[in-house]
């Protein structure tokens, strides 16, 4: 047999160690609860990002809509000045061809 010349393990050795043991798990529910409070963070942090991204969006389709819609109306109301240019010119050439006696 092997010549063991450590000493047997004492109540007081038993007991410190179940003390060490205690500290540890202490520690390891203290660091899980700090994990737990990071990943509601986190997940806050997620929800809000969501909700920026959303509204941010909004803002984005918003302000498309009013270029859009501005563009429209320059385009309607260029149409219009063409059309008030053709007729003024239309009524032009016929005073024009009137006054030379041509009119047709």
């Amino acid at each position: 047999m092997a010549d063991d010349s450590s000493a047997p393990a004492t109540k007081q050795d038993i007991r410190m160690l179940m003390d060490e043991f205690g500290k540890m798990w202490q520690w390891k529910a203290q660091v899980e609860d700090r994990f737990d409070v990071l990943e509601e963070r986190v997940e806050l942090l997620n929800q809000d990002m969501k909700r920026y991204f959303a509204e941010s969006k909004e803002h984005f389709d918003l302000i498309a809509e009013n270029i859009r819609e501005d563009f429209r109306s320059a385009n309607r109301e260029e149409i219009e000045v063409i059309k008030d240019t053709q007729k003024r010119d239309g009524n032009r050439i016929t005073v024009l061809e009137q006054t030379m006696g041509i009119a047709a």
